[in-house]
């Protein structure tokens, strides 16, 4: 599958023009990890339909949608939690991916950087803010604003201590994760996916 194209496309496209150092990429150190171990798996998984829609400032960019449904059905499938399927669903499950960024400042930057031939070193942070919204029985419980971001360094940039230098699109499929498994470990938290023969979904 094709990777994503965003903001650090145009960073990677000066930076090539001007013949700098290759871009380095690295999910946000800041943000506390989730593992599978975290959520509580189910014997009889949920059978939900699953629907994605994936944003660049909150207007719709339908070319990543397929990317981002792949993707969510394998994380869901292996957090034991959720299986999508449209076979006999209890209810639907849909994830919002909305890519927040100032592409003219992201541009600028990577031109600057590029005119020096990457002695002078910048970093672009790419961010994230994923919704999660389940329905059962006619209920519903919704995370909104789950936050990540990836870094996107070019030419003589400085880096934060220990983090991985990893693939763009592995970097963005590691901030799809990790904002879903919070999503649902906070609404397992909460108790909001107490569900009793398929039968209900509270709110506590």
């Amino acid at each position: 599958m094709r990777p994503i194209r965003s903001i650090f496309v145009l960073l990677l496209s000066f930076s090539s023009l001007m013949g700098c150092v290759s871009p380095k990429t690295f999910v946000d150190p800041s943000v506390p990890k989730v593992s599978y171990e975290d959520i509580e798996r189910r014997a009889e998984p949920l059978r939900l339909t699953l629907a994605v829609e994936f944003q660049r400032n909150g207007q719709p960019f339908p070319k990543v949608d397929s990317q981002l449904k792949d993707k969510a059905e394998r994380l869901l499938r292996a957090t034991g939690l959720i299986v999508p399927t449209d076979e006999q669903p209890v209810g639907d499950i849909k994830i919002i991916v909305n890519n927040i960024g100032d592409i003219g400042a992201a541009a600028a930057t990577g031109f600057g950087t590029g005119l020096t031939f990457g002695l002078v070193g910048s970093t672009v942070m790419d961010s994230y803010e994923m919704t999660i919204s389940i329905t059962v029985n006619g209920k519903t419980v919704t995370r909104t604003a789950i936050r990540h971001a990836l870094y996107t360094a070019i030419g003589n940039a400085t880096l934060p201590p220990g983090v991985e230098i990893v693939p763009t699109n592995v970097a963005f499929d590691r901030v799809i994760e990790q904002m879903l498994l919070r999503g649902l470990h906070d609404m397992q938290k909460a108790d909001e996916l107490v569900v009793s023969r398929y039968s209900e979904l509270r709110r506590l």
